[in-house]
């Protein structure tokens, strides 16, 4: 068998796929006002949709490099 002229390329995963997911939110230690408070678990919830749609993303690639 004769070597390949060209390395075949190497499986390429972004780095942004295989970040961790964030912490939740730090609550002030004071009163919150309602605004704020539903502002807080926006972002909490936005960061939970981000986190599990990065882990679907890390899965599939995991998936297809390994075929």
């Amino acid at each position: 068998m004769t070597p390949l002229a060209v390395d075949p390329p190497k499986p390429h995963v972004d780095p942004s796929v295989m970040a961790g997911c964030k912490g939740v939110v730090s609550i002030p230690h004071r009163f919150v006002p309602y605004d704020e408070l539903v502002h807080l678990h926006a972002i909490d919830r936005q960061s939970l949709g981000d986190c599990k749609r990065r882990d679907h993303a890390k899965a599939l690639t995991i998936k297809a490099l390994t075929k």
